[in-house]
């Protein structure tokens, strides 16, 4: 099973962190979490404390088995599915028949996301270069970083090497083949430096149900910088799901 933190009673909710990422993102809202709410937040293949399996090649269809088997072992298949970044992609592509809903945080687009290839030796540089982890994860939550944030660089940087380059890959080859039907709520910081505005509208758009929530003055990590806020989204969703 794949390491993870869980909190609360009732519906369960499962939290997929990003790239460069791990479980520990999600920490205020696990500490805190809404009524009714069973959080489960673990840590992806070769991320935080689940080790990959050996052969193990970063792709998002890769990841999205091994969440729905985490689903399956913690008998949560009717979960509503929050997926930050790089999460939002697994999510989409984990969602089931049974699925109560999608909650995406500045989500990878359906259709993949490009990175330059004069970028990919500034990931791999990422391995050694802690201070330069350090800032881009900076960048990754503009206006506010929680006490532990350094604690997030050493987990990002304890990743295992092969996603260091590959999750960007796994994310250029990614396209989503069919939409999930039911609700879908893109919730968008709009001053994301990753994702732009067009590609959460066309997130949104891809699904029969999806609708899009734009926050001003927050960036691309929503759960870091404003975790009080995203309570309260997260709260108001169960309730629409719910009913």
């Amino acid at each position: 099973m794949l390491s993870h933190l869980e909190s609360g009673k009732g519906v369960p909710v499962v939290l997929v962190h990003g790239n460069f990422a791990c479980k520990e993102w999600w920490r205020e809202l696990l500490e805190d979490p809404p009524e009714g709410a069973w959080l489960l937040a673990p840590d992806l293949p070769g991320f935080g404390e689940s080790p990959a399996p050996e052969g193990f090649s970063p792709s998002i269809p890769a990841y999205a088995e091994a969440l729905r088997a985490f689903l399956r072992e913690k008998g949560a298949e009717g979960a509503i599915l929050v997926g930050h970044s790089l999460g939002g992609a697994v999510v989409m592509e984990a969602a089931m028949e049974g699925t109560r809903g999608l909650l995406l945080v500045n989500p990878a687009p359906p259709s993949g996301l490009e990175t330059p290839e004069a970028y990919y030796p500034i990931l791999e540089s990422y391995r050694e270069n802690r201070e330069a982890l350090s800032q881009a994860l900076a960048a990754m939550a503009p206006t506010r970083r929680p006490p532990w944030f350094p604690e997030l660089v050493a987990k990002a940087q304890g990743m295992h090497p092969a996603h260091f380059q590959g999750n960007a890959r796994a994310l250029a080859a990614w396209r989503l083949e069919r939409p999930y039907p039911g609700p879908v709520l893109v919730v968008y910081g709009a001053l994301d430096p990753l994702v732009t505005r067009g590609m959460a509208e066309a997130t949104a758009a891809f699904f029969p149900r999806g609708r899009l929530r734009v926050l001003e003055g927050v960036g691309h990590s929503v759960n870091l910088e404003n975790p009080g806020l995203f309570r309260e989204i997260l709260g108001e969703f169960l309730k629409e799901v719910a009913a």
